[in-house]
């Protein structure tokens, strides 16, 4: 099992990294307020909505979770990371879900994350899904599982009841390789369940472990 260790020392990728943490001013992503260290200030963090109850589901060896209230400074976050390239906010983010994972004494061998197609990829220039994995991935001791893989374009789950994400979201993910060990699926926003229940349903043809599903935030209906 991973050795969960923090740390900034740990979480910088590469040179462009190095180089925007020690040449450039830092700032607050979210509210703007100059700051030493992060990219999302002691007061925002202070704002944050943790979940009284985080575990959503426990299926046989799947464990499905959500931190925190996608509501206010993470909701900021999020589409501030997604829609507005912040992409620094990922390592921020990051520390939070790592957090969360060692209070809660979540194991694991290796991170994964929900993919998406190379039409939706091309279109948002990235995965803020796999910035998350790949931050957790220096944060901790585990291998990144990149082999789950969207396999069918969808529309967007926003607006579609329950009943139609199911369908919509219906054989769109394939793991094209097994896997021995117990894997963590990073997700940022977790609403009705129906993209966490897919990857995990092909994720268990595949796998001989267990699955945690961990879900930045939850969508509060």
């Amino acid at each position: 099992m991973q050795k969960i260790t923090l740390g900034y020392s740990s979480i910088f990728s590469s040179v462009s990294d190095f180089l925007q943490e020690t040449l450039f001013p830092r700032f607050c992503l979210v509210c703007g307020k100059k700051t030493e260290k992060t990219y999302l200030c002691e007061d925002c963090k202070r704002q944050i909505r943790f979940l009284d109850y985080p575990l959503i589901d426990h299926e046989r060896n799947t464990y499905f979770y959500a931190i925190t209230e996608y509501s206010g400074i993470i909701k900021d976050a999020v589409l501030n990371l997604k829609f507005k390239s912040c992409k620094m906010l990922s390592k921020e983010l990051a520390l939070i879900i790592v957090e969360f994972l060692k209070k809660n004494e979540i194991h694991f061998d290796y991170v994964s994350f929900v993919p998406m197609t190379r039409k939706e990829l091309l279109k948002r220039g990235f995965n803020q899904t796999f910035l998350l994995a790949k931050d957790i991935k220096r944060l901790t001791e585990a291998e990144l599982f990149d082999k789950i893989y969207k396999v069918k374009d969808t529309m967007r789950q926003i607006g579609l009841s329950k009943g139609e994400r199911v369908v919509n979201l219906k054989e769109a993910f394939l793991v094209k390789e097994s896997i021995k060990g117990d894997v963590l699926v990073i997700d940022d926003v977790f609403t009705t369940g129906s993209t966490a229940r897919e990857i995990v349903k092909s994720l268990n043809r595949k796998i001989d472990g267990k699955i945690f599903f961990v879900a930045l935030s939850r969508r509060i209906t």
